[in-house]
């Protein structure tokens, strides 16, 4: 082995080409999990078989017709023509693909400004797995590797920058989370006008300009959609409305590892920070407290909080640690052993492939790819027959519409920001078995309820009721059948078993 191989398999680079292979190699050995899936899917088959974007549900039956905003319709045909195309293996693979390709980003924006060590990537791993809670199947995935894009332009801090204009426009029609792209220039702009407008040191008058500009075009860009400015108000809406009712939204779980490994980087951000030998930039201040505030406010912020808070680490946890250490003589280099290094690599990359292999799924059938223990696919297959109106478990009822649908309709899924508020809440009164159950079963003329048999109370209930029979009873679901048609429901009568 050459000298230049020997340079590429220092130990440093070992544990970078490491810590870079376990992303795809996590992705790659788990299952498909998020429930949003299956209704993305059935929306971009409706969007290319209808040539349109809907603007009412389809779907459901508790709230037919009802105004329904879709943000991710470009994300919604891509996903179908994914699974058209390759089967589910297209979205597993895919997943794996985008996310590898948003931490490789990563990875070199961090090594641009930390410089090549250890140190390097124990961070970058930190950074990666603090966000490894919203590593799913998502639309999210491209404005995960968009927002690292924009990153990559910010800090070029030159006329780049002025890519970020199309790239909203194309954003707003992939996923709603290009309110954060524009966000972010916008703080960057008004901190740079602030430390102009200070004279701080280094400040650049031109750069602050620039970044308006691109603000408000870029702001304008957004609007570049089926539903215009609507489409960006809507996407403000959500974070009020689901803010309360989706666990993403809510403030991160401190118990759960990926939490706990973020406020490890945020406190090693900190510390960074406040023991760097100068002043912090207001910028690096800026964005770290903002995406802080983003992180504690919702856990499904972690990973780009995370990845901010990388960036502003790496740039100032190398003076902070030579601060730190007390003056010693440099010790002469040491020359890395080639053979060495390629041992190295060969058993880490054989110790991923292996735990790839152990997990892989053996097909691209549901049962396969997807979490088994998530979904009882027997009893959601045995629902598809017309007529079926079925009040199922919220995580199952995308299953539902990308299966059977429009011969089965869901009383509710995961679209809390479509049905909203009352709805949602109705929604989990019924399930729960709290007051006014029955009515809402009965007025929406239910003819099948899917539920859990034992965590949720709903079921006690309806084994109770002379309305109610179980047609089909599994480890881990129940299926309810009405034995007539509700007061006011004989216009839908009961599917035949």
């Amino acid at each position: 082995m050459n000298d230049s191989a020997a340079s590429r398999l220092t130990p440093s680079r070992v544990v970078a080409i490491a810590v870079l292979a376990s992303v795809p190699a996590k992705m790659l050995s788990q299952r498909l999990a998020d429930p949003d899936l299956w209704w993305h899917i059935r929306t971009g088959r409706l969007i290319l078989a209808t040539d349109a974007i809907p603007h009412a549900d389809p779907y459901s039956y508790s709230v037919p017709g009802k105004a329904w905003v879709v943000q991710e319709w470009g994300s919604e045909v891509i996903l179908h023509a994914l699974r058209d195309l390759f089967g589910l293996w297209g979205i597993f693979f895919w997943s794996a693909v985008m996310l590898t390709a948003v931490y490789v980003l990563v990875a070199r924006l961090i090594h641009r400004r930390m410089g090549e060590g250890m140190g390097t990537w124990a961070l970058f791993g930190l950074v990666a797995y603090a966000g490894g809670a919203n590593w799913t199947e998502r639309p999210n995935l491209f404005s995960f590797l968009l927002f690292v894009v924009l990153l990559g332009l910010l800090d070029r801090h030159d006329r780049s920058i002025w890519w970020f204009v199309p790239m909203a426009a194309v954003w707003a029609n992939l996923h709603g989370m290009v309110i954060l792209g524009v966000g972010t220039v916008a703080v960057v702009c008004v901190a740079e006008a602030l430390k102009a407008a200070t004279r701080w040191e280094g400040a650049d008058r031109d750069w602050a300009k620039r970044l308006g500009l691109v603000a408000l075009a870029s702001s304008v860009a957004t609007f570049a959609n089926p539903r215009g400015p609507e489409l960006i108000a809507h996407a403000f809406r959500l974070v009020r409305d689901v803010s309360q009712l989706v666990t993403e939204w809510a403030s991160p779980d401190f118990h759960e590892i990926t939490t706990i490994l973020w406020m490890v980087l945020l406190l090693i951000t900190v510390a960074a920070l406040a023991m760097h030998p100068t002043r912090p930039d207001p910028t690096d201040l800026a964005l770290a407290l903002s995406f802080t505030v983003l992180g504690l406010q919702a856990a499904r912020n972690l990973a780009v909080s995370a990845i901010v808070l990388g960036m502003v680490a790496a740039r100032y946890l190398p003076g902070a640690l030579d601060a730190m250490r007390p003056e010693r003589p440099p010790r002469p280099a040491s020359q890395a052993s080639p053979l060495v290094g390629a041992v190295a690599l060969v058993v880490t990359l054989g110790a991923l492939v292996m735990v790839v292999a152990a997990d892989f799924p053996r097909s691209d059938r549901p049962q396969d790819i997807v979490d088994a223990e998530e979904y009882p696919f027997d009893s959601l297959e045995a629902l598809n027959r017309p007529g079926v109106r079925v009040f199922a478990y919220d995580f199952w009822a995308g299953y539902l519409i990308d299966t059977a649908w429009p011969d089965v309709r869901v009383y509710h899924d995961t679209r809390v920001d479509m049905y909203g508020r009352e709805q949602t809440l109705r929604y989990a009164r019924t399930i729960a078995g709290l007051p006014g159950w029955e009515e809402s079963l009965e007025q929406s003329c239910t003819t099948h309820v899917l539920i859990r048999p034992t965590s949720d109370p709903l079921s006690e209930l309806l084994r109770r009721s002379d309305d109610w029979r179980v047609e089909r009873e599994e480890e881990m679901a129940v299926t309810f059948v009405r034995n007539a048609p509700a007061s006011g429901c004989e216009r839908f009568p009961l599917p035949r078993s």
